[in-house]
């Protein structure tokens, strides 16, 4: 059995599900077909096992103009400000929403709430969604992008988008190699919550373990605020805390970050990946484009992964649209190439400023923690390059 689509996405995550919308938003009479390998789930899961995404504004504009964000808002919690700071040393700064006059400097959302009002709106517009359904292979050799399923169907399409993250045996059928740049680090990531009412603080904290994200989650009781935790540890100190119960590792948790909300009053489940950047030495190969984390993986320091996912889908879209109103074929390179370009100008600016910002987060003793202690305090010193600081990280340079 063969079919054919206009746009074929393989990789129903919510890099996957984004590229389908904004494709259909921008292209509402496009025949997209939108595959993913695993079974939608339902359903919430405990508030302290659930994972997040930082949001910043550029990505909340372009949920709002695909009508997601009215229906994410409520349970987005909002960043009015963001504190940091270097344990046992001096110098922090806060960077505020209302030093830039917006209400927010950016959302948290929790990655079930996000992914289900994507797929409900999909739905919505007509985008045919099939799982679970297995990719077995890419098909380059008809002259027309293909892809055959587990079950034996063919699927054709003017372009393959593929958004199912890093896939080797699929990029090797494309000639497409992976680059790794491994590091010594492991991110854990968990959620926490601490007595109190959530007042939308996300702290940045230098640990001697290494940088310590605390991002505020919507709030569910006024008896207790709930945060997404990110810490970058060293793979040896990942594999300490691994084998440490619940209160154990909180303790070490409240060491690192302090008592600034209190008492940690319990954690979640706790998921860990080593710290590895990976990055495809090609993103176009005879009408398949990789996108989102099949694209680049970024260091979650600064959460700027699917941000990043979400503005390249507002460029395809509209590099889809210019390319369908000249009558052109949209698998083509003479189609792609502004986007490529925009995308690889977007993806180094975004992956240097993320590397630089875990560099500069690693311990490096004395003599390069002062002048970073310093800058701390010169940033909370100078509100003019405080708030500039800030505004490229909400995306309004995209405005």
């Amino acid at each position: 059995m063969t079919s054919h689509s206009q746009v074929l996405i393989l990789g129903g995550g919510l890099a996957g599900l984004s590229f389908a919308i904004a494709i259909a938003c921008e292209n509402p009479d496009s025949d997209i077909v939108l595959l993913e390998a695993s079974p939608f789930r339902s359903g919430s899961p405990n508030p302290l096992d659930t994972r997040g995404s930082a949001l910043n504004l550029h990505s909340v504009s372009l949920l709002e103009s695909w009508g997601i964000w009215s229906g994410l808002r409520s349970a987005a919690g909002a960043i009015r400000d963001i504190h940091v700071s270097h344990r046992g040393h001096f110098g922090s700064t806060v960077m505020t929403a209302a030093e830039l006059d917006v209400s927010a400097l950016g959302y948290v959302v929790e990655n079930h709430e996000l992914g289900q009002q994507l797929l409900a709106r999909a739905t919505q517009l007509g985008i045919t969604i099939r799982s679970p359904v297995r990719c077995s292979g890419l098909r380059t050799d008809a002259g027309t992008p293909a892809i055959e399923t587990e079950e034996g169907e063919v699927i054709t399409a003017d372009l393959v988008l593929v958004a199912a993250g890093v896939a080797p045996d699929w990029f090797a059928q494309l000639g497409i190699s992976v680059l790794e740049r491994p590091t010594p680090n492991t991110a854990l990531v968990f959620n926490a919550s601490f007595p109190g009412q959530q007042s939308g603080r996300a702290f940045e904290r230098f640990t001697e373990n290494g940088p310590l994200a605390v991002l505020p989650l919507q709030t569910l009781s006024h008896a207790d605020q709930r945060y997404n935790v990110v810490w970058s540890v060293s793979n040896s100190t990942a594999t300490t805390f691994g084998d440490l119960d619940d209160e154990a590792f909180r303790n070490h948790f409240q060491d690192a970050f302090g008592w600034r909300l209190g008492r940690v009053q319990a954690v979640g489940r706790r998921s860990q990946w080593p710290l590895m950047r990976l990055s495809a030495s090609e993103q176009f190969r005879a009408g398949f484009l990789l996108v989102g984390n099949a694209a680049h993986t970024l260091h979650p320091v600064a959460g700027q992964g699917l941000n990043l996912s979400l503005r390249e889908a507002g460029l395809l879209a509209q590099a889809i649209a210019d390319a369908q109103q000249r009558s052109a074929a949209i698998g083509c390179c003479a189609s792609l190439k502004t986007y490529l370009d925009q995308v690889s100008d977007e993806q180094r600016l975004v992956v240097d400023s993320t590397d630089a910002l875990a560099i500069l987060f690693n311990r490096r003793g004395p003599l390069l923690d002062v002048p970073r202690d310093a800058s701390l305090a010169l940033l909370d010193l100078l509100p003019a390059i405080r708030q500039q600081v800030a505004s490229v990280g909400t995306g309004r340079r995209y405005a």
